[in-house]
């Protein structure tokens, strides 16, 4: 009895030590500016997507090459955000790794999508 008691705490604190890890880890988050554009500048959305990686992302699967000119239209300034969303990361994390997807997003100033 005191076995399994000491067993069932062990494996409680396991519990806890990994969804507290989980809660604490951020997304990952990356943008890029091209152009002539300030951080502070109203951007407007233009095309979201998803990207395919295996094995910690070091394999690229399918959608990782993208044509940038062919969603910013010719546009001199856009923005490029690449992020692992909370179901990115909760893909790869059921996956162990073995698949782990990232969003690209891309975005031109207000300014410009009113041409």
């Amino acid at each position: 009895m005191i076995n399994k008691l000491k067993y069932f705490i062990k494996m409680r604190k396991i519990t806890l030590i990994i969804l507290v890890s989980i809660l604490l880890a951020s997304c990952y988050n990356n943008k890029m500016y091209v152009g002539n554009i300030a951080e502070e500048e109203p951007i407007v959305q233009v095309q979201k997507i998803h990207n395919h990686h295996f094995i910690m992302g070091l394999v690229p699967g399918g959608n990782t090459k993208l044509l940038i000119a062919k969603y910013t239209k010719g546009f001199d300034n856009y923005v490029i955000k690449t992020n692992q969303s909370f179901l990115d990361g909760f893909l790869g994390g059921i996956t162990w790794g073995i698949y782990t997807p990232t969003t690209t997003t891309i975005y031109i100033p207000l300014k410009d999508s009113k041409k």
